[in-house]
Parts: structure tokens; C-alpha cells; sequence
């Protein structure tokens, strides 16, 4: 059988009106969130994870909470910044740009658009396994892997020109996206405790948003300057690298304070 038949099945805009599909995507999100929702928090503790290291420390020591005040005083929150922002700002630069890319490689109107399933099928994936591993090894020890995807994202955009490769640099990006939501979440509360996690998180929740109104800005001002796909997703990858290295460095100072009983 002709796989182009196969998949055209995954694509259910091909054979379904385009309001029905989203009414009937809407009738079952009601019907499974609540029910989801209801089996994923039934047995989670907010302090689970921090008892979790205070049981390995013998209870001796309990971890300090910062609020946001003295996050925004610490250095090492500025060292994870360029590691955090690093997802949110190149997916929204290519998303944003995807007619520029299209008639950059010569891809057809919808290749991106279909290869989209690629991204959103490994971001779930991701979301699935990076849980797993959070779990047995904590975000700390993940996290200078968090954006090596979104760099292997951005070879392949800048070497690979065949309209199959969309689906291998998008599939990428959503490993990267599914690590990036997963692991900071978790990294904030393991190293800055979970009573002020709410108000954290708010504020590297709007930094994100920052980061992706920046994008749209810099990828059109290097657009009409002339720059390349090719040369926007070179500059990317070497913003990505040095996150990279940042974390590296400083790997060793993302540890939680201990308070003495």
C-alpha cells in the first residue's frame, strides 16, 4: 500500500470539515480532562519531592525557600536564563516564519504544516518520558541536556534541504519543547524550595512570553537585513551552544540551600 495513502488518514483536515473537527476536539477535551486531571493529582503532594530529599538526608536538614525577591538577588538564576529562553524564543522565530523557510528550502505550501504531527507527536512523547527521568535522576542532572535537541533541530535546518527533513527538525524541537516544560518546572522547586513556587514561576513564566515577543522581532529585523534561513538558524544554534555552556559551568552551584533544624 502507498504510505502517501497511509498518512494522508493522520491528516483529518483532508476529509473533515474544519469547524466540525475543532467542535469535535473541543467535546473531547470535556470529556477527558476532568477524568485525567482527576487521576494525575490524586496522590501528588506539593512537598512530595522535597520530603523525597529530606528523607534521604535522614531528616537532618529541610530545604530553604526562596521567594521571589531573593531569586531575582541570586546569580545562578541568571545562568539558567539563557537555557530556559532558549526553547520558547527559536520555536516562536520558526513558527512565526514559516513561509520565509518554506521559500528558503522550496518546500510545498504544507509541508511544514504536516509536519507539524511530527512535532506535537514527540513533545507528548517527551512530556511522558522526561517525567520518568526527572523522577529517577532530578532536573539538576538533566538539565544541560534540555536544549541538545533544539540543536540537532537547527543542523538539520541548516544542512538538510529535502522537505522530509521538516519532519526530523521539528520532531526535534519537540523533544526540546516536551524537556522544557517538564524539567524547569521541576528544577525551580528542587533548588528553591516549593512554598514561593507559585510566584517563581509566574515571573519565568512572563520572562518566556518576553522571550517569544523577541523572537518575532529579531527574526524579522535579520529577515529584511537578508539573512538566510540558514544563517538565522547558524546564529540560533550558537545562542543554544552557549546556554549549553553556561549550565555546564555551573552545574555544580544548582544545589538547594539546607536550613539546620
Amino acid at each position: 500500500m502507498d504510505l502517501r495513502k497511509i498518512f494522508h488518514y493522520f491528516y483529518l483536515l483532508t476529509f473533515i470539515y474544519w469547524r466540525s473537527l475543532w467542535q469535535g476536539i473541543a467535546l473531547l477535551v470535556l470529556l477527558i480532562l476532568p477524568a485525567f486531571t482527576f487521576f494525575a493529582i490524586k496522590h501528588i503532594n506539593v512537598s512530595s519531592r522535597e520530603k523525597k530529599f529530606l528523607n534521604h538526608l535522614n531528616n537532618e536538614n529541610k530545604i530553604k525557600s526562596w521567594t521571589r525577591k531573593e531569586v531575582l538577588r541570586d546569580y545562578k538564576f541568571y545562568t539558567i536564563l539563557p537555557c530556559l529562553l532558549a526553547s520558547p524564543f527559536v520555536i516562536t522565530g520558526i513558527v512565526i516564519n514559516q513561509s520565509f523557510i518554506l521559500e528558503s528550502k522550496n518546500w510545498g505550501d504544507y509541508v511544514l504544516a504536516k509536519a507539524f504531527m511530527s512535532y506535537s507527536f514527540f513533545t507528548v512523547i517527551t512530556l511522558f518520558i522526561s517525567g520518568f527521568l526527572v523522577d529517577r535522576f532530578t532536573s539538576r542532572n538533566l538539565l544541560i541536556y534540555l536544549n541538545l535537541p533544539m540543536i540537532l533541530s537547527l543542523i538539520v535546518l541548516i544542512f538538510f534541504d529535502h522537505s522530509y527533513s521538516a519532519f526530523i527538525f521539528m520532531g526535534f524541537m519537540g523533544i526540546s519543547n516536551g524537556l522544557t516544560n517538564v524539567l524547569i518546572s521541576s528544577f525551580w522547586a528542587e533548588i528553591y524550595g516549593v512554598n514561593y513556587l507559585g510566584s517563581i514561576k509566574a515571573l519565568t513564566g512572563s520572562l518566556m512570553v518576553f522571550s517569544t515577543a523577541l523572537a518575532t522581532t529579531v527574526f524579522g529585523v535579520l529577515i529584511d537585513l537578508g539573512y538566510s534561513i540558514e544563517n538565522i538558524a547558524f546564529l540560533c544554534a550558537i545562542y543554544t551552544a552557549i546556554s549549553i555552556i553556561i549550565v555546564i559551568l555551573c552545574q555544580k552551584y544548582y544545589k538547594p540551600i539546607l536550613i539546620e533544624k
